[in-house]
């Protein structure tokens, strides 16, 4: 287990490995399978935040529709529209906050905006993690800027691999394994 991450750049052009978390009290895993396009995590500079399809961890029914119904009833505030490339919506976020429960319970295009106990992704674990979580929707789990903005991040060509290689780590916690890696795969001394 490392303290930071070390990703390879997959034939689709995409930086993806494992992704596990704990929200709302249930646990979801996606393994990353290069061979399956929509496994795993997906580090997206595009993306503002962390965004989880909870059909893609798996969730059930009965597990969406609790989640769901405790936002619409008790926290519409927590409610927004899905953007970007798998948008579904053609309304704002205040408009779906407006609407009726069972119009929003069906809106294909409703986040919740949740605090996770627990994202882990690679090796890296994350407690107390604003995500999006979309009950409706498959597709990618998203690793968004807020998190990346808060990470030391280099991409090259690995000097050891020849494969173009991300390596990132918390800029709280450099390791010295962090630094070790940076030079061995970029050539890169950090005093």
């Amino acid at each position: 287990m490392t303290d930071f991450l070390e990703i390879e750049l997959t034939k689709s052009l995409e930086f993806r490995c494992d992704f596990k978390s704990d929200i709302y009290g249930i646990h979801g895993e996606s393994i990353f399978f290069p061979s399956i396009r929509q496994s795993g995590i997906k580090i997206d500079t595009g993306a503002h935040g962390i965004l989880i399809p909870l059909r893609t961890l798996c969730w059930t029914d009965s597990q969406i529709k609790k989640l769901l119904d405790d936002a619409v009833k008790h926290s519409r505030k927590s409610l927004s529209v899905i953007n970007g490339v798998e948008s579904v919506n053609n309304i704002s976020s205040a408009q779906l906050r407006n609407e009726s429960e069972s119009f929003i319970k069906s809106y294909k295009g409703v986040a919740i905006s949740i605090l996770a106990d627990k994202i882990v992704v690679g090796d890296l674990e994350f407690k107390d993690v604003p995500v999006r979580v979309t009950p409706h929707t498959t597709g990618n789990i998203l690793l968004g800027m807020d998190v990346i903005k808060k990470m030391d991040n280099h991409i090259g060509t690995s000097r050891i691999t020849g494969e173009t290689t991300l390596l990132a780590c918390p800029e709280d916690a450099i390791s010295q394994g962090y630094l070790d890696a940076l030079d061995k795969h970029f050539g890169i001394k950090m005093i």
